[in-house]
């Protein structure tokens, strides 16, 4: 095996490869038809491009594309040739639009506009012969023809200046500029009335989240909340309330934050997500909660299930499909909703997305070793069979093996990493240290961004370790690690890496970690910690936690793990100091200007830092992308150049040494 390189490698060959391959996010059925929601890279477009494609199963060839709406999303099924979807596509001169709008799909027919506005339509839920739709108005609109004028009062003026309150962003997921979500009515009867604002006040400092469900019968409509308290902090709640009668909504404010709401098929409830509001030394919990059609009963299912529980889809009116990670898959589990029954069902990967119909799930799974597919589940049947009916990526299946590793701490308590190896290993092979996000997930699913056969291809082991807050491992791995980033999550996760380059497959001399987001903080903290790893690759990370906390749009959640920025000791004792980074590793650091979750002030104070102390340190600013790297260009970019920076560190191999932690 040649020493690891990257120009015309193998790697850069799959790497592109991946990059061109249809990239699955949900799956619906449309009567015996397969519609499926995916993003694909086009050429002269600097986004992936989101398509709603439609396939038949007409003979013995597999799935035949018969359909396809560029620019689509946001599926929902209300017939056997009928359903809706979002589209960037342009209505007539008669829908005055400037984004998204709701569009309607039926076999022999055009597609049909059914509702446009001057901003994005962001969101929509339908039943019987109603839907319901958050848009972009004004906040002082009350209708749309309002909204209208108002805005062309502000152009004339040009007026962009907004006072804001307890969501310090003038653009973010819940204001943008003067304007706010509000609901909109749509009839899906022929030839009704125009679509026309629904009157449902809310409360001063609460708006609308950009989350709706609807009973199946368009009676009763549930509309994610959010509520902005003094001093920072965040609450999530609930809008019940009749499309019919829309001033007679309730307010549901439980213990838990409720978000995600899917209706059940006889409309007598609201399945939701329900997180325990944390606080420093209690960690968050995920449950799932039934919230009746009146908004009156909020109750528990699943209780005392290990792993953390999100709904997903209704298998029938007293079954519910929800989602949960178990030791490094993510599993669906069928809740018996009556008698609290919780029962796990393999889909043969991580599951990604659920629909439902009677007797069958449409499941989108992956692994970390194999792309997206769609698999049917036969719900009804003994040991619910399943059958994998399209999988469109599957050239971009990579050669190599992954192993399960687990490391045994002093307390005896075990963590466990994933360990990505090429097919044949006859050397020591150098290692990236990959520290996966959130804080609370954990490696399961197929990447697109954060793949790591391209580097297994070119000659690299890749260990990926889930340390304490990764989801999973039951409660107590998230309550170890709550508050505790650096004192705690990046000591075990020091220990796991050490304990596994002992392996003599690895090069303990050559290591490289690499994260983004809290893996790029964690990415930081074990370059402190191990024994001068050679590279670090921080993706929007941080090292100063006051910084970051007061600046941020998580600000609330940082309040919910550490406590108030000026008072609570925990910050300063978090934080990370640069001058631990030893001085012959090279550094990377990579942000997006538009990044609200981490500012980007903060990549730019590290690298002044360390450049001031002679390490070797990069910065790549990304002007256009936010938290993630999304546009494709940009992340082959970022790709490139790490894969670099990793054959000029690592592309040496030296005498192995006994490896320690600092």
């Amino acid at each position: 095996m040649s020493e690891p390189t990257t120009e015309g490698t193998a790697g850069t060959a799959l790497f592109d490869l991946i990059r061109a391959q249809q990239r699955l996010k949900s799956a619906h059925r449309l009567g015996s038809r397969l519609l499926v929601e995916s993003d694909i890279e086009r050429e002269n477009r600097s986004d992936l491009v989101p398509f709603v494609l439609g396939y038949s199963f007409d003979g013995d060839d597999g799935p035949a594309l018969q359909h396809a709406h560029a620019g689509a999303s946001s599926v929902t099924v209300i017939g056997d040739d009928d359903y809706l979807f979002l589209s960037d596509r342009r209505p007539r001169a008669e829908h005055p639009v400037g984004g998204r709008s709701l569009w309607r799909h039926r076999e022999g027919r055009r597609p049909e506009a059914l509702l446009g506005t001057a901003r994005d339509v962001v969101c929509y839920a339908a039943g019987g012969r109603t839907a319901v739709a958050a848009v972009w108005v004004h906040a002082e609109a009350d209708s749309l023809a309002s909204d209208r004028a108002l805005r062309e009062e502000a152009a004339q003026d040009g007026l962009t200046a907004v006072i804001v309150g307890g969501d310090l962003w003038p653009r973010s997921g819940y204001r943008f500029g003067p304007e706010v979500l509000k609901l909109v009515g749509v009839s899906l009867d022929e030839d009704a009335a125009a679509p026309e604002l629904l009157d449902t006040p809310l409360e001063r400092d609460t708006l609308l989240s950009g989350q709706l469900a609807l009973t199946p019968d368009g009676r009763r409509c549930a509309a994610g909340l959010v509520r902005f308290l003094p001093g920072g902090h965040r609450r999530y709640g609930l809008l019940v309330f009749s499309p019919g009668a829309p001033d007679d909504a309730r307010q549901v404010w439980a213990d838990d934050d409720l978000s995600d709401a899917i209706a059940s098929p006889d409309g007598a409830w609201f399945a939701c997500t329900a997180e325990r509001i944390a606080v420093p030394g209690t960690a968050p919990r995920q449950e799932a909660a039934l919230v009746s059609s009146d908004g009156l009963v909020v109750r528990k299912v699943g209780r005392g299930h290990r792993d953390w529980l999100q709904p997903r889809a209704w298998q029938d009116p007293t079954t519910l499909l929800c989602t949960g990670e178990e030791d490094g898959r993510r599993h669906l589990w069928r809740v018996a909703v009556d008698e609290d029954d919780v029962t796990r069902i393999d889909a043969g990967g991580s599951v990604f997305s659920v629909t439902a119909r009677p007797g069958e799930a449409l499941v989108v799974r992956s692994s970390i070793a194999s792309p997206p597919s769609v698999v049917t589940l036969a719900l009804a049947a003994p040991g619910v069979p399943r059958t994998e009916i399209l999988a469109p990526a599957v050239e971009a299946t990579p050669r190599g093996r992954m192993e399960r590793l687990t490391h045994t701490a002093s307390d005896g308590v075990e963590w466990s990493s994933w360990l990505c190896l090429p097919e044949d290993v006859d050397r020591e092979l150098p290692v990236l240290v990959w520290c996966h996000g959130g804080p609370m997930l954990s490696w399961t699913d197929w990447s697109w961004r954060w793949n790591p056969w391209p580097f297994v291809a070119d000659g690299y082991a890749v260990l990926m370790p889930d340390p304490p807050l990764s989801v999973g491992y039951g409660q107590d791995a998230i309550e170890r690690g709550w508050g505790k980033w650096t004192s705690e999550v990046a000591v075990v996760a020091a220990e796991q890496v050490a304990d596994a380059l002992l392996d003599p497959r690895l090069d303990a001399d050559r290591v490289a970690v690499m994260g983004a987001s809290f893996g790029g903080f964690l990415s930081l903290a074990l370059g402190t910690l191990l024994r001068e790893p050679r590279l670090i690759v921080s993706h929007c990370g941080w090292a100063d936690f006051p910084a970051v906390a007061r600046a941020c749009d998580l600000h609330w959640h940082w309040l919910r793990e550490y406590g108030p920025v000026d008072s609570s000791a925990s910050y300063r004792s978090e934080s990370l100091s640069l001058e631990a980074i030893p001085p012959r590793t090279k550094v990377l650091l990579s942000h997006g200007c538009e990044d609200t979750h981490v500012p980007v002030g903060e990549s730019r104070a590290m690298y002044r830092t360390l450049d001031t102390q002679g390490v070797d340190v990069e910065l790549m600013l990304v002007p256009d992308e936010r938290h993630s790297i999304l546009r494709p260009a940009n992340a082959a970019a970022w790709h490139r150049w790490v894969a670099r920076a990793c054959r000029e560190t690592l592309g040496g191999r030296s005498a192995r040494k006994e490896l320690s932690v600092r």
